[in-house]
């Protein structure tokens, strides 16, 4: 698709200029990854990060239906069960566990903008990205991990797997 500016980055003027990047996917036909084909500084793209999920109806009907699915395939509940969600951008995908009493959730989230505004909303972040460095300030223990279009975001898959794992109990998913 050419060269285009990170998403939802408006310019404030008609002549400011923007920082452009090759928007190109990349498939994988042995593991059937997509990712893109240029990694942009994750810190330069998700410092201030503009697009909130929770302004998609779709996005938060999704996690509405995703999350009841969750409790009964996974036999979650309320006052036990931990949740995370990694890339949890404004907590879209952890609010509707708030709203049926799930008292142990967790966002990891990079952007300042987004941590800032999920812990305004009550829905505990963790303002960071999910690698090695930040692992020990992350409580383990996790009975489900969530992480919506985080992959495609990232060019450090294999340790964020792992961190992921390293969070789960041993019967998380």
């Amino acid at each position: 698709l050419g060269y285009q500016p990170l998403a939802n980055n408006l310019l404030d003027k008609k002549n400011n200029d923007s920082d452009l990047y090759p928007l190109e996917v990349n498939f994988c036909e042995n593991c059937f990854n997509c990712q893109l084909s240029v990694s942009v500084d994750p810190k330069k793209m998700f410092s201030n990060y503009l697009y909130t999920s929770s302004t998609s109806k779709i996005f938060r009907d999704h996690f509405i239906k995703a999350s009841t699915k969750y409790i009964k395939e996974f036999n979650l509940k309320p006052n036990k069960s931990y949740i995370i969600d990694v890339g949890s951008n404004d907590g879209v995908a952890l609010k509707p566990f708030k709203d049926l009493k799930f008292k142990k959730i967790l966002g990891i989230e990079p952007a300042k903008n987004l941590a800032k505004l999920a812990n305004k909303n009550k829905i505990k972040t963790f303002n960071g990205f999910l690698n090695k460095k930040n692992l020990r300030k992350i409580k383990k223990g996790a009975d489900l991990i969530l992480a919506s279009n985080v992959f495609a975001h990232s060019d450090n898959l294999k340790e964020m797997a792992e961190c992921m794992l390293k969070l789960l109990n041993k019967n998380g998913v």
